[in-house]
């Protein structure tokens, strides 16, 4: 069980805001997976560079570091999110 501020791409904002709705640590935001944890954090973090973050650190990565085919669903998701 590791915290969250310990993952890559999340800072203690984010992390706050994970716990706030329910993801207390690193099982439970990989358990939740990084577009419903997105999703519980709204409207405090709805931007893109949020959802990135997660996805990066549920992969145990800065969000740099994920693949284009990745960034390019999670465009896709924020941009179905967004109306």
């Amino acid at each position: 069980m590791s915290r969250l501020e310990d993952l890559p791409s999340i800072g203690p904002k984010l992390a706050a805001a994970l716990r706030e709705a329910g993801i207390a640590d690193a099982d439970q935001l990989a358990e939740a997976g990084p577009i419903e944890a997105w999703r519980r954090v709204h409207p405090t973090f709805d931007c893109l560079p949020s959802l990135t973050a997660l996805a990066g650190a549920a992969r145990g990565v800065r969000k740099s570091e994920l693949a284009a085919e990745a960034r390019a669903e999670l465009l896709a998701v924020w941009r179905a999110e967004q109306g």
